[in-house]
């Protein structure tokens, strides 16, 4: 099957692989003349199951734009999709920075069909029931076609959108909250000085309900001061110029306003290995 081994590198837990070969077991088991519904119900399942995984329902719940339309409370399939796009962004937010919010109520509604075209077959009826083996593997192709279609168009609406953010982060908030702390720096002489630090890139690496988390990385150009004060006024202090790689992750609040200044580094790391020269083996 063509689409197998293609839609196992989509599916991102045991759990989601472990079904999806079952219910190819389904389908191979030429003895059951459901074998076919059997399969289809169980790729609608996992249909569901990697979209839980995806918009978990407390972080759904917790969207500001959330607001309930169903009995039960629950979220609707609509809201997850649109949650494991955009997050906790609002459409207004995300109208007043530029973007085309109709795109994503399309994708959402493109999705949600690819979605329904997985039920066409649970439902038994005499022109479902025990099909022909030609047309069991004409109608699986499609359904798995469906299935990798709305995982595929999930993940490139995120990231086409996380893109479209990307260039609205303002590097001087940046250069502000990376300008901290260099602990590891700290190790390699009594004082030292930041001459100044460029930054290679920022790529948003994860939206939350509450958060938007982004990875920067960069370059670090310090000098190295060594020697007591009286030993620097006699000349005798050393200076050493040197630079050095950093990363960190910045992690902007999600308010009305994208980008704002309630931002701060969780991690921030300088890479000093190349201070210390290579291990010996």
């Amino acid at each position: 099957m063509k689409n197998r081994k293609k839609i196992l590198e989509l599916l991102t837990s045991d759990f989601e692989r472990r079904l999806f070969d079952s219910a190819l077991k389904n389908l191979n088991d030429s003895s059951n003349e459901l074998r076919y519904n059997n399969f289809a119900y169980s790729i609608r399942e996992l249909s569901r199951h990697f979209l839980c995984s995806l918009s978990p329902e407390t972080e759904v719940f917790a969207c500001k734009w959330f607001k309930s339309e169903t009995e039960n409370g629950k979220p609707t399939r609509a809201q997850r999709i649109k949650y494991a796009i955009q997050g906790g962004f609002s459409d207004e937010v995300l109208t007043k920075l530029g973007f085309d919010i109709s795109i994503i109520t399309k994708i959402i509604t493109k999705v949600t069909r690819a979605i329904n075209s997985l039920s066409k077959y649970t439902h038994i009826n005499e022109g479902s029931y025990d099909l022909d083996k030609k047309e069991i593997t004409k109608q699986s192709e499609i359904v798995l076609q469906s299935f990798s279609d709305l995982v595929n168009i999930i993940r490139e609406s995120k990231l086409e959108l996380s893109k479209f953010l990307d260039g609205r982060i303002d590097n001087d908030v940046l250069d502000t909250v990376i300008s901290n702390d260099y602990e590891n720096i700290s190790m390699l002489a009594p004082h030292f000085q930041i001459e100044y630090h460029f930054l290679n890139s920022s790529t948003i690496s994860k939206i939350t309900s509450k958060e938007v988390i982004v990875g920067v990385n960069g370059f670090i150009s310090v000098k190295l001061e060594y020697g007591s004060k009286q030993e620097r006024r006699e000349g005798d202090g050393l200076d050493l110029a040197d630079s050095f790689p950093f990363n960190s992750k910045v992690t902007y609040k999600l308010t009305d306003e994208f980008p704002n200044t309630s931002c701060e580094a969780d991690e921030f790391d300088v890479d000093t290995s190349s201070w210390y020269g290579p291990e010996e083996e």
